[in-house]
């Protein structure tokens, strides 16, 4: 049993990795370039979702649609303000131009007071909750992993 609870859990940190992975392939796919700002605009996602349930009050399944909405708007603002100014310039511009996308994002996120410095949780219905089937115990957040 407890060999099939590790396996559980391996494939659910497997499936982040994965969509880590898919991230940065669909990113190199589409512009030949490798994108440094990634992770930080992951980053910036999951703080609009935070800021839309705790600040503007907003429940969990409308946070997240909220959250998607405003990085594909923000994401479209950086590629036609930051990015697209310098398409054409060689591959190491690019390349420099995500590192200090990067940097920036996560400065503006520190100075955010009471917010940037401290380490947050969403605040997700299916928190702390897990499943028991027989001998086996599976968290919620990992079936949700997996099940996305």
């Amino acid at each position: 049993m407890q060999l099939l609870q590790l396996l559980i859990s391996g494939v659910a940190q497997g499936c982040i990795y994965g969509l880590i992975a898919l991230g940065f392939v669909l990113i190199y796919k589409a512009t030949e370039t490798v994108s440094f700002a990634q992770g930080d605009l992951m980053m910036v996602g999951a703080f609009f979702g935070l800021a839309a349930m705790t600040m503007l009050g907003f429940p969990f399944w409308l946070s997240v649609p909220a959250a998607i909405i405003g990085m594909g708007l923000f994401g479209v603002v950086l590629e036609r303000v930051v990015i697209r100014p310098i398409l054409g310039q060689p591959a190491f511009s690019i390349v420099m131009l995500t590192i200090g996308v990067g940097y920036v994002l996560r400065g503006l996120i520190t100075m955010i007071p009471d917010i940037g410095t401290e380490t947050h949780t969403l605040p997700v219905p299916y928190a702390n909750e897990v499943l028991r089937m027989g001998g086996l115990v599976v968290s919620a957040e990992q079936v949700v992993v997996i099940g996305s």
